[in-house]
């Protein structure tokens, strides 16, 4: 099998089984993996533009096996297809039995809608001919404090903005507890992570000011402004700081809080 370092694409009866692969390939992103996969009605055309381009781009492909997924055509195309191009296949059974025509193939039992272990994500991996990452647990908090003095925030809590500039969020005096929560969406489609650097301090230039760590927001496969995505950023009473995200339906974004303090970006 020809290895490549693209994307896993989901293959999954789209009209039944998204709400499960959204799921999925917001924990395949938390597991270090880039996804692909979409929710548009299948056809002819949109096979020929973006369907077909997308397996020919990936480096593995993903199986969602369930009854109306046995008897998509696009989904058997879709098997087909990555079978021509050599593409290592994993297949994951949702519901229902496992496809006859991937036999050959080992096959982790996801019904009733778990979510695959570690060491799928760890197959997917060396199947990429990648090191399985050892990255933090998403976590929605970190270790990070804030200097409280007299019941007020002792500094200023902001962002990285353009230009490695410092955008206030939580001003210096601000009684505690305080949260602020500003919307952060992608600029590039399918975009795997936002960054979100955040520091305390008084300076307009974020290398002068103290980091409060670096997060990545582990997003699913969307259109480019598609997500919109809450960050909330909070100081407790006693001065610790909180980072968490929801999508605007309120569903929780995993949120992964990167090794050492955050450095101005260049």
């Amino acid at each position: 099998m020809r290895r490549m370092s693209g994307p896993v694409f989901i293959s999954f009866s789209r009209e039944h089984d998204a709400a499960y692969v959204g799921r999925l390939a917001a924990h395949l992103v938390a597991g270090g993996l880039s996804m692909r996969y979409d929710t548009q009605p299948m056809t002819d055309g949109w096979w020929s533009t973006y369907t077909r381009a997308q397996l020919d781009g990936s480096s593995a492909v993903v199986v969602v096996m369930t009854p109306a997924a046995s008897h998509d055509g696009w989904v058997a195309r879709e098997i087909d297809h990555a079978r021509l191009l050599g593409r290592p296949i994993v297949p994951l059974l949702l519901a229902g039995e496992p496809f006859p025509a991937l036999s050959g193939y080992a096959h982790e039992d996801v019904t009733g809608g778990r979510l695959p272990g570690p060491e799928l994500v760890r197959r997917l991996h060396r199947a990429l001919g990648n090191v399985p990452p050892q990255a933090a647990e998403p976590t929605a908090s970190s270790a990070f404090t804030v200097p409280i003095r007299g019941g007020a925030t002792g500094l200023t809590v902001g962002i990285e903005v353009r230009g490695a500039m410092f955008m206030p969020l939580i001003e210096r005096g601000q009684a505690v507890p305080c949260a602020r929560t500003e919307v952060f969406t992608t600029a590039d489609d399918d975009q795997p992570v936002i960054q979100v650097r955040v520091f305390q301090g008084q300076s307009p230039a974020v290398a002068a000011n103290e980091s409060l760590g670096a997060y990545e927001l582990l997003l699913e496969p969307a259109p480019a402004g598609v997500p919109q995505i809450g960050v909330r950023f909070e100081v407790t009473e006693s001065g610790a700081f909180r980072l968490t995200a929801a999508h605007a339906d309120g569903r929780e974004v995993p949120v992964r809080l990167l090794p050492g303090k955050a450095t101005a970006s260049h």
